[in-house]
């Protein structure tokens, strides 16, 4: 069968998650950004092993306490590659989706480690405009809001909920300077401030926008692992880290409480 260039799926496989047709996903996917933070799920779940990866998308599963099958999909960094990860996600029979990573802090009042939900993402990413959203950006689905909320307080792990703008660019959009470009950076830090939100980072507005249009519960659990405002750094984010998979994969195995326990149909795209 030869593999149309409209739709580049072939006998029922993804183009770029590297997952067979006949592999059944859990109907719950954690979506951490970095490869390497798949493994570290790993410490969080139970009967873990990787399925397999290409390019920056790498996935496994294991079950939850409790016994709850998770799987857990690397997105790479960004909004271009998470839509990929979402969209393939939700047609291999995905049914819920939490980002889980780092953020950076606008606010002092976040302070580095500290485990937090958004709630919204305010609109401004690239990937994320392609898709219908609220004016006032996509929001987390109030399904997983509630998961995350008695996921935090069944492991008495304190909760910040934020809003959030996902920024495409690390370096100047995100008001870092660059050598001659630091009237530009500054003025660019203005700009974020003035949004309003509590935190930027780079993927959660595509994945709660490109989610939510195909049907799909999403949110997000993150750590934040620097303070704009304070101009700290957490060096060591790992047991930061490791607190936020623990909430995260307690919403997860909440969520998949309702959810069927079988791959789900596929999304049409």
């Amino acid at each position: 069968m030869a593999r149309s260039a409209q739709d580049p799926w072939h006998r029922g496989a993804p183009p770029h998650l590297p997952v067979g047709a006949a592999e059944a996903l859990p109907p719950v996917c954690l979506l951490p950004g970095d490869p390497a933070r798949v493994d570290l799920a790993a410490e969080v779940l139970d009967d873990f092993h990787v399925l397999g990866q290409n390019r920056e998308f790498r996935i496994g599963t294991g079950r939850a306490p409790g016994g709850r099958r998770i799987a857990v999909c690397s997105t790479g960094i960004g909004g271009p590659s998470t839509e990929i990860a979402v969209v393939e996600l939700a047609r291999l029979g995905v049914r819920s989706m939490l980002r889980t990573g780092g953020m950076a802090a606008l606010t002092s009042r976040i302070a580095p480690g500290t485990v937090c939900t958004a709630t919204r993402a305010v609109p401004g990413s690239g990937a994320a405009s392609h898709y219908p959203a609220d004016t006032a950006g996509p929001a987390a689905h109030p399904a997983v809001l509630t998961a995350v909320r008695r996921a935090a307080r069944d492991l008495d792990e304190p909760l910040t909920e934020i809003t959030l703008a996902t920024v495409d660019s690390y370096y100047l959009g995100q008001g870092r300077p660059l050598p001659g470009h630091e009237e530009r950076a500054a003025a660019r830090m203005d700009v974020l401030r003035g949004l309003g939100v509590d935190g930027l980072e780079m993927e959660t507005e595509t994945v709660l926008a490109v989610a939510g249009a195909l049907g799909v519960r999403a949110g997000a659990v993150l750590v934040a692992h620097a303070n704009r405002a304070t101009d700290d750094w957490l060096e060591d984010y790992r047991p930061a880290q490791l607190a936020m998979l623990r909430v995260a994969v307690r919403a997860a195995a909440l969520l998949s409480d309702e959810e069927p326990h079988q791959a789900g149909t596929a999304v049409a795209t």
